[in-house]
């Protein structure tokens, strides 16, 4: 084993979520749901000892992290772009106000396409791997999947 190898790991997730495309002018301009697959790609030095030895992250630990920033508040939510007014004036519900208790929203300050969806929650998820490992690694990437066939990665390696 080399002292400065790095390794590369993966975990996925999948959450199922409502969004819609207020600017798109087909389909995915109404709301619509997604079977998103989001996979997070890690990058260090493995552990030398203790709990995490050999390893660049716990599986079961950047999992966790994964539910928490991504999964618990977005799965079977709406994820909601905080410009689209005619979706706010329909629902009646604004970005500063506590959604109606049937209602689960994820409100995000961009389009809520793959790509952006990417950054956001790449942007979620990469402080608390950062903090987690005291920056033994890092969140190299995040993929989302909208679809088996359509990727978005953040940030672009």
């Amino acid at each position: 084993m080399k002292a400065n190898e790095l390794f590369v790991i993966r975990r996925r997730i999948e959450i199922d979520a409502a969004h819609r495309v207020p600017d798109h002018r087909s389909k995915c301009f109404h709301v619509h749901g997604h079977r998103y697959v989001i996979e997070a790609e890690c990058e260090g030095h493995l552990y030398p000892e203790g709990e995490q030895k050999g390893m660049v992250l716990d599986f079961g630990f950047l999992k966790q992290m994964m539910i928490e920033e991504i999964h618990d508040p977005c799965d079977h939510g709406f994820i909601i772009y905080s410009r689209d007014d005619v979706l706010q004036e329909q629902l009646q519900i604004h970005p500063s106000e506590v959604p109606p208790p049937l209602l689960k929203v994820f409100w995000v300050d961009s389009v809520p396409t793959a790509e952006n969806l990417a950054r956001v929650w790449y942007n979620r998820l990469a402080p608390r791997v950062d903090k987690f490992t005291a920056g033994k690694a890092h969140l190299k990437c995040l993929r989302v999947w909208e679809t088996p066939n359509s990727l978005a990665v953040y940030p672009v390696l």
